[in-house]
């Protein structure tokens, strides 16, 4: 498959668009290069020539100064770009410049100093801008054209004198002509290679000129069947199997042919052989199900069969049987060339191999009024390959359940633990709870009693109070009885020396004083008890309204003390 793909795509439709293509492939060209110079493989060289500086040892060079006129370069753009797009070319062509200050081949910095002093007119003597315009025309025309233009002809002519092996050869170097003239004209290229990442990714100097090169190339290469890796391509590419897997089929279900089995012949000159226990035993360590025989005119004829389960279990174990048969020699090509089946000591030697379909078809035509061996022929990718591959799978599920298995089964074990721990925890809980309300119920009633206790003597006090109220009460209206009887008798002692009218009025103003002092006293009773009253409501309202903000806070302070000690196990246990 890897012969018949082009090794050399067309470049045209990859190259003669400007622009964004270009940029990118630019771009992906100098992550490659980036790559190759941190790892140390880049088999771009560049080394001086020998007409400029007499010395050929390459060196590197990093432009010090990249907005410097090397070689005049910004004249030789300048006029490039005035040719093609007027005035504006020149100013592009030294952006452009100014943005792309590496290239791939170096040179000293004495060669760039006396590359400097070219003036403008060696400018224009290396580029001719007919020239490069009648190759620009023929890029619609033949490929021979462009091989014999005034840039190429030197390159092809060189090329066409060398082989195949020397045009993919490593060792060669290789100066770019679209450079010539120009600042990389001295350049060397290790290999085609290079030179066409050179000529497909400079962007710079001559860029059309360049990808002209390299078309023109890659289409001479294609004529020459000269196969280099391309620009662009990933390098380091392998080719696998295909794939397609080539099937063959199998008699199913497996058997496996035993030849030999034959003994001797009796009194009627037939021959006798091997039974079918006789023969399942021999081979007992291949689990196989049953046993035939092939019986002709002339007795049993020396051929058996041992039929596997039809699984690929019973497949594998055939295949084993047919494996120990060919490790010691004796399987059918082994009976094809046996010349004396006897062994030293007169024993028979058996041969066995896989059946296949001709050798099942001889079995049963030479078996006549036996029942026939039933088979068929199936695909060995759908009841072997196909069935292990299930298998397989299947294998793994099953590691995989039993893991989880294992896994549940560890976790229930702990979950039993902790549940048998929590269980514990829970009847010594509920113990304590019920020893503590025990306690409370005690307590409860302790307090019971002694308020109780409390408000019987506070009632006791207040009756006592009330008591000596009544007592005062009994005692101020004896009083006032005693003094109206003191009057009465004082008013008695006076009659006899006064008039018995001036007697009854003292008397009636005493009574009349003595009820409005009365009256009055009642008035003020009245309102003192009403007083009274009312500072014992209040006092009574505030004291049920403390006690039910008492019972409120105690009822909060429960219910946070049993959220406490309800969930504070539970996440203790989770913790641990």
């Amino acid at each position: 498959m890897a012969e018949d793909t082009d090794s050399f795509p067309m470049l045209g439709s990859v190259y003669r668009v400007s622009g964004s293509k270009i940029n990118q492939m630019s771009q992906n060209f100098a992550k490659i290069r980036m790559n190759s110079s941190q790892t140390g493989d880049s088999r771009l060289n560049t080394r001086q020539s020998t007409n400029m500086s007499g010395d050929s040892v390459p060196r590197a060079w990093n432009p010090q100064n990249p907005s410097s006129n090397v070689w005049g370069q910004a004249n030789v753009i300048y006029k490039l770009g005035k040719q093609g797009n007027g005035e504006s070319g020149g100013a592009e062509s030294k952006s452009e410049q100014a943005n792309n200050c590496s290239f791939t081949v170096g040179y000293d910095n004495e060669e760039e100093e006396e590359e400097e002093e070219v003036g403008d007119n060696d400018s224009d003597n290396m580029y001719d801008s007919d020239d490069y315009h009648s190759l620009d025309d023929a890029d619609d025309e033949s490929h021979e054209v462009r091989k014999k233009s005034k840039w190429f002809s030197s390159f092809f002519d060189d090329l066409d004198g060398l082989t195949n092996e020397k045009i993919n050869s490593h060792s060669r170097q290789w100066h770019c002509p679209a450079c010539q003239g120009g600042p990389g004209a001295i350049g060397w290229y290790q290999g085609l290679q290079p030179l066409m990442n050179h000529a497909m990714t400079v962007k710079a100097r001559r860029v059309r000129l360049h990808r002209l090169f390299a078309e023109t190339l890659e289409a001479e290469l294609l004529s020459r069947k000269a196969s280099i890796t391309m620009a662009g391509e990933v390098f380091g590419r392998w080719e696998g199997l295909g794939k397609q897997v080539k099937d063959h089929e199998i008699v199913w279900p497996p058997m496996v042919v035993v030849m030999n089995t034959r003994y001797e012949q009796d009194e009627n000159n037939k021959w006798i052989g091997m039974g079918n226990q006789e023969l399942l035993d021999c081979f007992s360590e291949y689990a196989a199900l049953k046993a035939r025989h092939s019986y002709g005119p002339q007795g049993h004829r020396g051929m058996s069969v041992l039929i596997f389960e039809a699984s690929v279990a019973g497949y594998l174990e055939a295949v084993r049987l047919h494996k120990h048969f060919k490790e010691q020699g004796r399987d059918r090509e082994a009976w094809n060339q046996c010349q004396n089946p006897f062994v030293p000591g007169g024993k028979r030697q058996l041969y066995g191999y896989l059946a296949s379909m001709e050798d099942l078809n001889a079995f049963n035509r030479h078996s006549p009024g036996k029942s026939k061996l039933k088979f068929e022929m199936r695909s060995y990718q759908e009841m072997v390959e196909s069935k292990i591959k299930q298998i397989n799978d299947d294998v793994q599920q099953v590691d995989y359940f039993k893991r989880k298995a294992t896994r549940e089964k560890i976790k229930s074990l702990t979950l039993e633990a902790s549940l048998c721990k929590v269980s514990e925890k829970l009847r010594w809980t509920v113990h304590e709870n019920r020893l503590v309300r025990e306690r409370i119920k005690i307590q409860h009633e302790e307090h019971k009693e002694e308020m109780d206790a409390q408000e019987q003597f506070f009632r006791e006090q207040i009756q006592i109070i009330q008591q000596a109220i009544d007592t005062k009460e009994d005692n101020f209206e004896k009083l006032q009885q005693d003094k109206r009887e003191k009057i009465k008798k004082c008013c008695g002692d006076f009659s006899e020396n006064e008039d018995h009218e001036q007697s009854v009025e003292r008397f009636s103003s005493f009574i009349r004083l003595q009820d409005k002092e009365m009256r009055e006293f009642e008035a003020e009773r009245d309102k003192l008890v009403k007083i009274h009253e009312e500072k014992k409501l209040t006092l009574k309202k505030k004291m049920w309204q403390e006690e039910v903000e008492l019972e409120k806070e105690f009822e909060n302070e429960l219910t946070q003390l049993m959220d406490r000690f309800t969930s504070g196990p539970s996440e203790e246990e989770n913790d641990r």
